[in-house]
């Protein structure tokens, strides 16, 4: 009984509230103008709401908005509800709505078109909001980029605004998508600044980068990537002027540990980058799968250098990019399928086809080392496998997946390195094989110029002389005594031919 007394003296009082405040509640419409005034004053933004205005009296006290339509920089804003939860004593004590305590503010259904690209806001509840003040709030919001699927995105933690230093920032706010999970700790800033719109196809939104200054970090629990998770993933985020960095560790990447810093500079024209990766002995088995590529690699590999760009779009990226990176493979196995077929043309030419044909596919090395360099479709990558060496040089595109390399082998004569079994002729000669075609299908051969080369070094060089004395063998067999010489001094003057026309 009580507690029924208590219930209905309670809602006694509230009634009575309400009929006293009653007088200046009848038409809500009438703080419209005073609404968007507001609203113009502390965002710069015109707002026309089209929808009628309408008090909530049941506790708390409340009032909703319908129809709220604004057009800022190139952005056209929809919100079809916006409801104020008002300090009831605060209504009552003052009719100035600039001396009302707003509880809490709800926005429903509100859309922002730029373009093609769409943001929908399904909820946004921001509670006990004071300016400057970390306040809660919870957002359930999609991102419809204008090619792509659309992103989800969930965010509940704190966030403070203070209109007047036009500043925002994000305490322990915990984030959900589809492809990551985490707390980020974030303060930014607005400048005021009128800026061009982007333009179609633009990577990062110029715009944002030199009007909104940044500072934070984020720590995520989840990062997925394809079939990938990856965790612990730190990012450590700034941005002042238009110039950012951004900072990524991953300290469980296959195995190993992977890093990157990515630093952009878009306070003028054209948007400049810079890549620095990290890659620290990370299994390249799983890697490679990661990446699908169909290599069989064993090893842990390390890999870093530096990488830049200029544009803001795919195809400006790609054809300004320049850099020098390094890898090492340490010790592993990796296959060499596609390295044995061109050689064993000229193994055949030597009758010696079998040495070459007994390397394993799968080789058990001891060095991988090689340098690749890039400017724009060109390339260059210098590499070492045991004691053969590699020198890549020549062009592909990324948009037609067009290659043409050439390519030159080399098998060094070192005690000290792990080696693999080939004719002395082979040693210490430059082998030089061409690659066209795709980089998923390419096709390799060795040149005639590798081939004059080869027959060159049989007949004219001690390299050679195993093979010649052979050759001698099959003359004194199979020619005439009489013709003997003549055959010889005929492969003398093929090879002394042959050698000057490989002479620069």
């Amino acid at each position: 009984m009580k507690f029924l007394v208590r219930t209905l003296i309670g809602f006694a009082i509230s009634a009575l509230i309400v009929m006293g405040v009653g007088y200046f509640l009848q038409d809500a419409n009438r703080f419209k103008p005073e609404i968007q005034a507001i609203i113009e004053e502390h965002t710069g933004i015109l707002v026309d709401i089209t929808g009628d205005l309408n008090w909530r009296f049941f506790p708390p006290l409340g009032l909703s908005a319908a129809g709220v339509l604004a057009d800022y920089e190139d952005s056209r804003y929809e919100l079809g509800a916006l409801v104020l939860d008002l300090n009831l004593m605060s209504v009552i004590r003052s009719r100035d709505i600039n001396q009302w305590e707003a509880v809490a503010l709800t926005l429903d259904d509100l859309q922002i078109a730029q373009g093609e690209e769409l943001t929908e806001i399904d909820s946004f509840v921001l509670r006990n909001f004071k300016p400057a003040t970390p306040s809660p709030f919870t957002a359930e919001l999609t991102q419809k980029p204008a090619a792509g699927d659309p992103l989800p995105l969930s965010l509940k933690g704190l966030i403070a605004i203070d209109p007047s230093a036009q500043t925002a920032s994000l305490t322990e706010t915990r984030f959900e998508t589809t492809q990551a999970s985490g707390v980020c700790n974030l303060d930014a800033r607005y400048r005021e600044s009128v800026q061009p719109p982007d333009p179609e196809g633009a990577i990062i939104p110029v715009s944002i980068w030199r009007t909104v200054d940044w500072e934070g970090a984020c720590l995520l629990d989840r990062l997925s990537v394809e079939e990938e998770v990856f965790r612990d993933v730190t990012l450590t985020l700034s941005n002042t002027g238009g110039v950012s960095t951004t900072e990524v560790r991953i300290p469980d990447f296959f195995e190993g540990s992977a890093g990157a810093v990515v630093a952009i500079d878009a306070s003028s024209e054209p948007v400049r980058w810079r890549i620095v990766p990290d890659l620290a002995r990370a299994d390249s088995t799983s890697l490679m799968e990661f990446l699908n590529q169909r290599m069989k690699w064993i090893a842990p590999l390390a890999y870093s250098g530096e990488i830049t760009m200029t544009g803001n779009t795919k195809e400006e990226l790609i054809r300004s990019v320049r850099g020098k990176t390094t890898f090492d493979g340490g010790r592993g196995h990796i296959d060499i399928a596609k390295v044995k077929e061109p050689l064993l043309a000229l193994a055949t030419l030597l009758k010696e086809p079998d040495r070459i044909a007994a390397w394993p596919d799968l080789w058990s090395y001891e060095r991988l080392i090689g340098d690749w360099a890039i400017d724009g479709t060109k390339h260059r990558l210098d590499l070492a496998l045991d004691n053969l060496t590699a020198a890549v040089d020549g062009t592909y595109d990324p948009f037609t997946d067009a290659l043409n390399m050439d390519v030159q082998f080399l098998f060094e004569d070192n005690p000290d390195l792990h080696s693999f079994d080939v004719n002395p002729v082979l040693v210490g000669l430059p082998i030089p094989l061409k690659c066209t075609g795709t980089l998923e299908a390419p096709t390799c051969g060795v040149t005639r110029e590798a081939t004059r080369n080869f027959v060159a070094a049989v007949l004219t060089t001690e390299q050679g002389a195993e093979a010649r004395r052979k050759i001698d063998e099959v003359i004194d067999e199979q020619v005439p005594e009489e013709y003997r010489e003549t055959a010889r001094g005929l492969l003398d003057m093929l090879g002394e031919s042959l050698k000057k026309q490989k002479e620069p």
